[in-house]
């Protein structure tokens, strides 16, 4: 066989060969009027190609016609001869190796007569057995804008050669080529969108109506396959990856940092392009979808930013609806605890949902919003700053009291707030209440705001949770207005008032309504008879250690006494003391709630 030099061509457009016209074959011309038809048919890519390739082949008498595209610097196999059909996608290699790769960068058309497989830039790829081409010729795909976007091979076993007219028709039907392939691309595009959008459309009402998270989690890495992903994981608990790896987000990240999380996520032999969305709601991360992306990510970037999101709001939908239902577990178990049901079945399993031993013992606290005025300088935030709400004071008091006291459980509502609090070792209920005044005297401090907190005496037997749960209330109640201060306030704490709490809306007798009388007229003149007559009786009538008391003159005493009695038609000598003082208590706690009452209204 005789030895013809290869040679390399610069590729040219037709309109610029001058007089191609007068070498063209009689046949090219109406193979390129078929290609133009065939261009012309309609925009799917893979029809046209195929025609493409089909006419080619038989106009060439070649052996293979493959058409390879360029795709993120590889060249992609995306038509062939149907011999070599099955091969399409299949094929690839970078756009560095080979003759067709040459094609590509150089932007020159290459045109070997013989021995094609002795080229130095041929890469050989066994699956197109190539060891049996005799010819090859190959040129480049121009795009409108100049780029390469891909390169036609032709190929030919011995004895038949290619030769110049076979290179031209092959220029000529690459420049027809590269517009239909442009607009074939856009409609693939638009098309390949409107399938994502429609799927990520139908993966919406899937995530919408998960029943569960775990279904949820499952919908959205099945979908993301359905969209196309070679492989998706959603991450919740993103503890295990660094700081610097969970910074990562496809839409403002560094392909080095998107690297490095695939890496540690997958190792470094993967196949597809990494992308991480962030499930976020505001500015809250709940978690991070990661997604491996077969060739360059093109549109599904913005169909998985948006899954991302719709998974980020079902995620936080998921996480109320528990919480909701963890809400409604607490106050049935509370409910049923304070009616005395501590030995139902139904309450133990409650109490094991909630990681609550009822065997051990407990005290209850019982907290409130403080409305009534602050004593000056009392309990102020250290930094300048504007109080807690309510809601947002319950909950740090929740997690200070949690971390101290293992077990405690909080029911809060939108005006108070009940705890289940699990005693120390000890079991001393005095203990509790340090701990309780300790984490509220900080919380203040820490972020303002006030709460009145009653705390009941501590409970050893489950039948002595109704009782603990009225003591808490009680305490929380009276506590602040005794004392006239915000404050955590034991049962013990009310001392005589633990006796008349009962009888302070339903009992009233002759004592009370002639002790209205000083209630009155102290409203009207601004005195305290009431308090004078409750000192001198807490004193046992000991005219001196009273006036002491009420750093006024023993005489000035003698003379409110006095009036005390026309006011309210006493004797002193006459009266029981004892009974006279409960009523006093009783009258003074009756006072001071409808004077809160008036407060919060007003």
């Amino acid at each position: 066989m005789n030895t013809i030099t290869a040679s390399t061509t610069p590729a040219r457009r037709p309109a610029s060969r001058g007089g191609a016209a007068a070498r063209r074959r009689p046949e090219d011309t109406a193979y390129l009027y078929k290609i133009i038809q065939t261009i012309g048919s309609g925009p799917d890519l893979e029809t046209v190609l195929r025609g493409i390739v089909a006419l080619l082949t038989e106009a060439t008498g070649s052996h293979a016609c493959f058409i390879y595209f360029t795709e993120d610097a590889q060249l992609v196999l995306r038509a062939a001869s149907s011999v070599y059909r099955h091969l399409e996608g299949n094929i690839s290699f970078p756009i560095d190796k080979g003759i067709a790769g040459w094609v590509a960068r150089t932007r020159r058309s290459v045109f070997l007569r013989d021995n094609a497989l002795d080229d130095p830039r041929t890469f050989y790829v066994p699956e197109l057995e190539e060891e049996q081409f005799q010819s090859v010729v190959s040129v480049p795909i121009f795009a409108r804008a100049g780029d390469v976007i891909g390169v036609i091979n032709l190929h030919t076993e011995a004895p038949r050669e290619f030769d110049r007219p076979d290179l031209e028709l092959l220029e000529h039907t690459a420049s027809l080529v590269a517009g239909a392939v442009e607009n074939a691309r856009l409609y693939h595009n638009a098309t390949r969108q409107v399938a994502l959008l429609t799927e990520l459309s139908r993966l919406s009402q899937d995530i919408a109506q998960a029943d569960s998270v775990a279904t949820l989690l499952a919908t959205v890495t099945a979908g993301c396959e359905a969209l196309g992903a070679a492989r998706a994981e959603i991450h919740l608990d993103t503890r295990r990856l660094s700081a610097a790896q969970l910074k990562v987000d496809s839409r403002r990240s560094s392909v080095e940092e998107a690297a490095a999380l695939a890496d540690f996520l997958w190792g470094p032999e993967r196949a597809g392009t990494p992308l991480f969305l962030p499930l976020t709601v505001g500015s809250d991360r709940n978690g991070l979808l990661a997604v491996l992306w077969p060739g360059g990510p093109s549109g599904a970037v913005n169909v998985l930013s948006a899954l991302a999101s719709s998974t980020g709001i079902a995620l936080r939908h998921h996480e109320l609806v528990d919480r909701l239902r963890e809400e409604n577990l607490v106050k049935d178990f509370f409910e049923a605890l304070s009616r005395d049901q501590a030995g139902t079945e139904t309450l133990a399993a409650q109490a094991s949902r909630l990681g609550c031993d009822l065997a051990l013992p407990h005290v209850v606290l019982h907290a409130t919003p403080w409305d009534g005025p602050l004593p000056a300088g009392k309990n102020r935030p250290a930094a300048e700053q504007a109080p807690l709400p309510w809601e947002d004071l319950v909950t740090r008091l929740e997690s200070r009291l949690a971390r101290l006291l293992p077990g405690v459980v909080f029911d809060c509502r939108a005006a108070s707030c009940r705890a289940l609090l699990t005693a120390p070792p000890s079991g001393a209920d005095s203990r509790v209440a340090d701990i309780v005044r300790d984490v509220y005297g900080r919380v203040v401090a820490d972020y303002g705001g006030h709460l009145t907190i009653g705390l009941s005496n501590l409970c050893r037997e489950a039948e002595s949770f109704p009782r603990a749960f009225e003591e808490a209330a009680s305490a929380a109640d009276v506590g602040g207005l005794i004392k006239g201060t915000p404050g955590v306030w034991t049962y013990e704490d009310l001392g005589p008032y633990r006796y008349v709490l009962s009888s302070v809306d339903t009992v009233g007798d002759r004592q009370q309504e002639r002790l209205q009388k000083l209630v009155d007229y102290d409203a009207r003149r601004g005195s305290e008879l009431l308090r004078t007559l409750e000192v001198y009786l807490d004193g046992r009538g000991n005219i001196v250690g009273t006036a002491r008391l009420l750093h006024t003159h023993p005489n000035t005493l003698r003379q409110r006494l006095g009036r005390i009695e026309r006011l309210c038609d006493f004797d002193f000598e006459q009266e029981d003391w004892l009974s006279l003082g409960i009523a006093i208590k009783i009258v003074k706690l009756r006072l001071a709630r409808r004077t809160a009452r008036e407060d919060h209204h007003g």
